[in-house]
């Protein structure tokens, strides 16, 4: 018990409140050591000096700090990370170590902020996913009995329950009192702003360092960068993508790493580059260059990364979680990584909420053919015909699913596909298969199950690629409902009520997110006009 005190107790010394000259409390920090504190941008907006007060040490006089570095904010969702120094170090702070982690969804966090002036308190949230523009931040839902995470939390360490790591920090410039929504830096974001903060950092990196050292060609492969873009950000079937890649100087080797860098938090925060071949940032939360390795040395980098272990509760996990392993054939042992290693992996993405993208050399490597024969589509044999029809009928039932839920938020957004039900007509197709089988008649059923399990395969794939769509449109209507409500709160607190100006801009924004079918475009633009609209007003 001795331990876990002296663990919690430190860990709290890093808290801090900070104050301009006049008193006013303008959010959190957090203390990196004696010396470093850490705060977004916004909170220190404006102010060359800033009292911080070091709640977790009663009796210790406040300090003055000045900003190190900083990165401004973007708009709303991007940036706002700063870096301060204190002008006399106070020697009893033990710091927060900031901790590199692939954040999964619905996991346990908490914060420590000065709500309303207070003294401090906690609140506690769960991890929803990425957001934002650029899919930066991390949205956070508080739990219902929680204090709202609002101005006063701004700057706060974000820490994991279950691991007690500061793995973020929250971001609330317009957060209201109300809502439930707020959102939070992931520590590699803050890396990728802010490289001087890399000496704070603990944790496994997402990526090998040789995907950044090695010299790039001058071209790309357009048609397979678009493509594996499109799959990192969670389109198409398949949760295994081998890749045949050549050697380092291909085109498609140059793409893959690429993709890499920038799908990663810490290398692509705040990037410049956009388009079709470039992923989300984020999407890639480990990528390990296996040339020369063994497989238990790539066993150790993603289980030190990753939370794979056998006993780990399916679902837990969030989606589309990407695993990269480059060079597998060019391993130290490349059929103990493929056999011991990937394989087991590659059986359980679908329960730990991953996908993996396996890069060979070539297309004869003996690995190639052991994983394409042991995942997807190919778990039951072409001879095992009960084998494949118990496939048939686990993809069907998951068809139901999705195209019940396609229905249902299908016409919540004007634009969206029309769904066109084939579940039914699919099963009752399945079924005159079976009895066919059933009746002896091999050769009918040899020529027709190919035929029904391509055409189930391609309308899963179809459904998955909506329920994407859809779930994205959802998660991005939500967050302009929050954008909007946090704005109108702002004009509320800035005494702007009954306002023909504001009310004129508020108006068609609040219809097209809540009346009748959502026009994402048209909603976000209009939600933009309010946005920078109740800004002028308050910015005179």
């Amino acid at each position: 018990m001795g331990r876990v005190f002296r663990v919690t107790s430190e860990r709290r010394r890093w808290r801090v409140r900070l104050r301009d000259h006049r008193g006013r409390i303008l959010g959190a920090g957090t203390m990196l050591d004696g010396e470093h504190l850490l705060t977004c941008a916004h909170v220190i907006e404006g102010h060359d000096e800033i009292a911080v007060d070091f709640v977790a040490l009663p009796g210790v006089e406040s300090g003055i700090a000045k900003i190190v570095a900083q990165a401004a904010p973007i708009g709303d969702d991007g940036g706002d990370v700063a870096l301060l120094r204190l002008r006399d170090p106070e020697e009893q702070i033990t710091g927060a170590p900031l901790h590199r982690t692939a954040l999964e969804d619905g996991r346990h966090v908490r914060a420590y902020g000065f709500p309303c002036g207070s003294d401090g308190m906690w609140s506690l949230a769960t991890v929803v996913g990425d957001g934002g523009h650029g899919l930066e931040r991390v949205q956070l839902h508080r739990s219902p009995d929680a204090e709202p995470i609002t101005h006063g939390f701004s700057g706060s360490a974000v820490i994991a329950d279950e691991t007690g790591h500061v793995v973020g920090m929250v971001a609330t410039r317009y957060a209201t009192e109300a809502a439930r929504v707020s959102w939070m830096i992931p520590v590699e974001t803050m890396l990728g702003y802010l490289p001087e903060l890399r000496r704070w950092a603990h944790g496994s990196p997402a990526i090998d360092p040789s995907f950044v050292q090695r010299p790039e060609p001058p071209a790309i492969d357009v048609l397979f960068a678009r493509d594996f873009a499109r799959w990192l950000g969670g389109h198409g079937r398949s949760d295994v993508r081998v890749i045949i890649m050549g050697e380092d100087d291909s085109a498609v080797a140059a793409s893959l790493r690429r993709a890499v860098v920038l799908g990663d938090r810490e290398h692509g925060a705040g990037r410049s580059v956009s388009g079709p071949t470039v992923p989300p940032v984020g999407s890639v939360v480990l990528a390990v260059d296996a040339v020369g390795k063994t497989a238990d040395a790539v066993r150790r980098r993603i289980s030190d990364r990753l939370d794979v272990a056998a006993d780990s509760p399916a679902g837990r996990h969030g989606s589309g979680r990407t695993v990269v392993v480059y060079g597998v054939d060019e391993s130290a042992e490349p059929d103990e990584l493929v056999g011991e290693v990937l394989v087991p992996l590659a059986q359980r993405a679908q329960e730990l909420g991953l996908r993996l993208a396996l890069a060979f050399r070539e297309e004869t490597s003996p690995g190639v053919s052991v994983v394409r024969s042991s995942t997807d589509v190919l778990w039951a044999g072409a001879d095992d015909v009960e084998g494949r029809f118990a496939l048939l009928e686990t993809r069907l039932a998951e068809l139901e699913r999705l195209e019940k839920d396609n229905l249902g938020d299908a016409p919540r957004f004007s634009g969206a596909p029309h769904v066109h039900p084939r579940a039914r007509r699919l099963r009752g197709a399945l079924t005159q298969v079976r009895s066919a089988e059933r009746d002896g008649e091999t050769e009918w059923v040899k020529r027709q199950l190919p035929v029904c399990e391509r055409a189930v395969a391609k309308t899963v794939e179809r459904a998955r690629d909506l329920r994407r769509l859809l779930d994205e449109n959802l998660a991005r209507r939500a967050e302009l409902r929050a954008r909007l409500d946090a704005y109108g709160e702002m004009a509320r607190n800035s005494g702007l009520v009954e306002d023909v100006e504001l009310d004129a801009a508020y108006a068609p924004a609040w219809r097209l997110l809540f009346e009748g079918p959502c026009d994402l475009a048209a909603a976000t633009a209009a939600v933009e006009r309010y946005a920078e609209t109740v800004r002028k007003r308050i910015d005179g």
